[in-house]
């Protein structure tokens, strides 16, 4: 019973720690998933009185992906029962040009102002219209999202990492006289470890499992898939296999690492 209470205290903290990673890793790679939607969607339209160059404006502005002219043929046509020929075939000549812009990333509202600043200085540019707000407000609470997902997960880290550290001492306490009575004999640092590594070996895989498995039916409690609908943003992003590999070699490290450190320092 006291065993099995010891392996609890160890596993509990390590499962908090890797649950509260893999979230922030999944709420990076929902938000990443957006930004990319978002950039396929998103453009800058322009306003210019004459032809833009897109070579040349990509030249003086990396940011910029493609260019693409809006043609005002089928818009003017919609008024062709309103107004008369003439009118429309003057209006058509003197409507100034308009442009789409795409960019390659998605912009920062600094790197958003620059890019319109540049934009603005090439030659024959009348507007530039950049619907800042109506693309940034849920963005940028994507990004205060993930900013405090990510320094909760780093807050929790250390947490968990204290209560690891503090359950291998225990642990090496309990086992100080066999190891003691070993090291008198001249066994190896390996040999006289070898019980505490294979308990935290065993418990870390436990945990990494436990958490895999957690996410892998989260889907089958929490309607995900409403949220990917009102938002827009997939959280239903778990790859079983790899992200269970990953949490698995991250439980490994940790463990291995924190049981080395508190064997060195009660040797000290």
């Amino acid at each position: 019973m006291r065993s099995l209470k010891s392996h609890i205290s160890f596993i509990i903290p390590l499962f908090v720690l890797l649950f509260s990673l893999q979230f922030s890793f999944m709420l990076n790679r929902a938000v990443k998933s957006y930004e990319t939607g978002l950039v396929d969607d998103y453009s800058i339209v322009v306003v210019s009185k004459d032809d833009i160059n897109a070579s040349d404006l990509k030249i003086k502005i990396p940011y910029i992906s493609s260019i693409i002219e809006i043609k005002k043929d089928k818009y003017i046509s919609r008024l062709k029962n309103d107004i008369s020929r003439a009118d429309l075939t003057y209006l058509k000549a003197t409507l100034p040009k308009f442009y789409s812009i795409k960019l390659i990333k998605l912009p920062t509202d600094k790197e958003l102002k620059i890019i319109s600043d540049d934009i603005k200085r090439y030659k024959g540019i009348k507007k530039v219209e950049t619907f800042k707000q109506t693309f940034n407000k849920f963005h940028q609470f994507l990004n205060f999202a993930k900013n405090a997902s990510n320094l909760f997960a780093v807050f929790i880290f250390f947490i968990s990492l204290l209560l690891i550290l503090k359950q291998m001492e225990i642990w090496t306490l309990e086992h100080q006289n066999r190891m003691y009575v070993m090291g008198l004999f001249g066994a190896p640092y390996w040999m006289k470890s070898a019980s505490l590594y294979k308990s935290v070996v065993i418990d870390a895989l436990i945990s990494a499992i436990l958490v895999g498995l957690l996410f892998y039916f989260m889907p089958d409690f929490i309607d995900i898939d409403k949220i990917k609908s009102d938002l827009t943003l997939d959280l239903n992003n778990f790859r079983f296999f790899s992200d269970t590999f990953r949490l698995i070699l991250s439980s490994l490290i940790i463990s291995v690492i924190s049981v080395t450190i508190t064997i060195l320092r009660q040797k000290d």
